[in-house]
């Protein structure tokens, strides 16, 4: 299983058990609006209720450097596409990029960069 994709594909399908499978117990999302500490606060982070706005996540690229034991750094490039639930239509496109820590193969943190190349850097990847 690679974390980083398994991650993204649970948020964006709302599959809470998935999503929460991913994650290391000690998990912390560097969420916009705070830190959320436990695979508990997780779950609310990613419960999403229906209609208005909702969000899309679509990997260009995803860097990583994770050894045999799944523990590292990876960054996934993503463009974050807002619709409209009721019609499908486009709202906003974000193109950003998330940062992850990895232990034991689980996504042990999570932090969202609006700057691509800043993720990078603080990942000690090479800016594209």
């Amino acid at each position: 299983m690679d974390p980083v994709r398994e991650f993204i594909r649970a948020f964006n399908e709302r599959d809470l058990d998935g999503f929460v499978a991913v994650l290391d117990p000690e998990v912390e999302l560097h969420a916009m609006r705070g830190l959320r500490k436990g695979r508990d606060e997780a779950r609310k982070w990613a419960t999403r209720p229906p209609g208005g706005v909702q969000q899309t996540i679509y990997l260009d690229e995803l860097r990583e450097d994770v050894d045999g034991d799944g523990n590292g750094r990876a960054v996934a490039l993503i463009r974050r596409v807002w619709r409209w639930e009721e019609d499908g239509s486009e709202a906003a496109v974000d193109v950003m990029a998330w940062s992850f820590v990895l232990r034991a193969g689980r996504v042990l943190s999570w932090r969202p960069f609006e700057d691509r190349a800043a993720a990078l850097r603080e990942a000690g990847f090479a800016a594209s």
